[in-house]
């Protein structure tokens, strides 16, 4: 009776019948793992956790019971303790699919994709028919480097369901595979049709409208992804005048400060990479790890967990702080940040940190790390911003499914930037992604020059870096450069209402509307 109930969802009949159960049989070990389901199902964690731990204490060898003790933990946020439940599963019971599936998706969350791309390869040498592990499972093909392959598993998926959006969308992301003029229509008819699951049209309609764009059909690309981008913002808090009050106060805050230690070696061989996102700062970091003495270290956040850490410490928000902290504050700062580091770095003397938000913070990595370079990428804006809009962010880059939104961040970032190069000219990198595209070795001389790095041959070869690449420009940087990426000016006068802002918002701003000595791929 209580399985039945759990089944279909009712998790408080489910709790009733388990209850009159244990009156009658006491905390049996399957009681309370049912009980455990029941109260996840209604988003009792905590209570769902003492269940499953009491079960798994009484039937500690039991793979099904420690499984789900980790789907417990995963919802709770302890990815960590969930990954080892998972892990530990799969030793007592190898053919538990649920188990692998599990820990691919915890291995993912943890930034191990290679671990990921195993168990979701084990999922389906145990069960070949389940497509959501074989979309994940090119997914991490995609992020290791492999597009081929990963191509051919969602293939391999859309031959058994023709209607799969998770698919499609996945090919949309790696930004190689162009539909058949049949498949196109075919897609198009499945829009129209309804049959697109609500929870998953923006999804799709993001996806098909790059299909378009990609097959020269920009009207209607245009008009799916204004339609994809107005039903994703709905969905979404995002309050773009106080980003911008929070950077005056940024700014303000670090405006009037003691210079520098420009003798201190802390951060020497740190590399931030700073800017607005589809600004070429994937590929830019790509180049440089690329060099044998520079680690990768894509999109991480200790330079906020730092902050937030002195900012409870001093219970005060940041940056109302800064004016009093002292030189041996922000040197402890920075000895955080470098421990915290450490603990995913390897050997080689440099690393890079990609978190393009962290113009927000070079104030404070100036002062906890003086011996750092910070790189500001940057792109034509219109071929920029535009890309941003048309692309889908989930949850990550909320400001950019509005266009007023959009420029104004960008604005805030332009604005920022202009503050600190104003203040460490030196220390601040300007890269122009149309310059490398149109002369690349001497550009990337340059970069490296600036890294305090010699000039390395592999990294004119950076395409056939196998790092792990975790963005969304994770197919792009697996090719060599080319310079025909560009499509705004296609889309003509459908982007005018993009122009008007950049052009509006430059005026206001003096921010200059295309990167100093920025060159253009000739589009033929």
């Amino acid at each position: 009776m209580a399985i039945a109930a759990l089944e279909r969802g009712d998790s408080g009949a489910a709790l009733a019948a388990l209850a009159r159960a244990a009156d009658a049989a006491g905390a049996h070990p399957e009681l309370l793992r049912l009980q455990g389901l029941a109260l996840l199902q209604q988003g009792q964690v905590a209570q769902a956790l003492a269940s499953l731990r009491g079960a798994a204490l009484r039937w500690p060898e039991d793979a099904l019971v420690t499984c789900q003790l980790g789907a417990a933990l995963a919802q709770g946020g302890d990815m960590v303790a969930a990954h080892a439940a998972f892990a530990r599963s799969v030793l007592l019971d190898p053919a538990l699919v649920d188990g692998w599936y599990n820990l691919g998706h915890a291995s993912d969350v943890l930034d191990d994709t290679a671990g990921a791309c195993a168990a979701f390869a084990r999922v389906l040498a145990l069960q070949p028919e389940h497509l959501p592990a074989r979309v994940q499972h090119a997914e991490m093909l995609k992020m290791l480097g492999d597009l081929a392959e990963a191509e051919r598993e969602l293939r391999r998926v859309l031959e058994r369901d023709r209607e799969s959006v998770s698919a499609w969308v996945a090919l949309s992301n790696l930004k190689t595979f162009h539909p058949s003029a049949d498949e196109l229509s075919a897609l198009l008819a499945l829009q129209a049709s309804g049959r697109v699951p609500e929870m998953r049209r923006i999804d799709f309609e993001f996806a098909l409208a790059s299909f378009l764009e990609n097959a020269g059909r920009y009207a209607q690309a245009y008009e799916l992804f204004v339609a994809a981008n107005a039903a994703k913002r709905r969905g979404l808090r995002w309050d773009a005048a106080a980003v911008s009050a929070l950077v005056d106060r940024i700014i303000d805050a670090f405006a009037n400060l003691p210079a520098v230690d420009e003798s201190s070696t802390r951060g020497r061989g740190v590399i931030f990479f700073v800017g607005m996102p589809r600004s070429g700062s994937t590929l830019a970091e790509q180049i440089v790890s690329s060099h044998p003495q520079v680690q990768g270290g894509g999109e991480r956040n200790e330079v906020v967990q730092v902050l937030h850490a002195e900012s409870q410490r001093r219970r005060q928000p940041f940056p109302d702080w800064v004016g009093d902290a002292e030189d041996a504050d922000w040197a402890r700062l920075g000895e955080d940040f470098l421990a915290r580091c450490a603990g995913w770095r390897d050997q080689r003397p440099g690393f890079s940190n990609k978190t393009l938000t962290n113009w927000q913070s070079v104030g404070a990595i100036r002062r906890m790390l003086p011996a750092a370079t910070i790189v500001h990428c940057r792109r034509e804006p219109l071929e920029m911003l535009w890309s941003c809009y048309k692309h889908n962010f989930g949850q990550a880059q909320v400001f950019t499914f509005d266009l007023d939104e959009l420029v104004a961040f960008w604005r805030d970032c332009e604005r920022a930037m202009s503050a600190w190069t104003q203040q460490w000219p030196r220390a601040i990198q300007q890269l122009d992604h149309e310059a490398l595209l149109a002369d690349p070795e001497p550009r990337i001389r340059e970069l490296l020059a600036a890294c305090g790095l010699d000039f390395d041959p592999a990294c004119l070869a950076f395409h056939a870096n196998t790092r792990d690449v975790r963005t969304s420009s994770a197919s792009q940087v697996r090719q060599p450069l080319r310079r025909d990426l560009a499509v705004a000016q296609r889309y003509g006068d459908l982007l005018d209402p993009l122009r008007r802002r950049i052009q509006s918002r430059a005026n206001v701003q003096g921010i200059a509307a295309a990167p100093v000595s920025s060159v253009r791929p000739r589009m033929d």
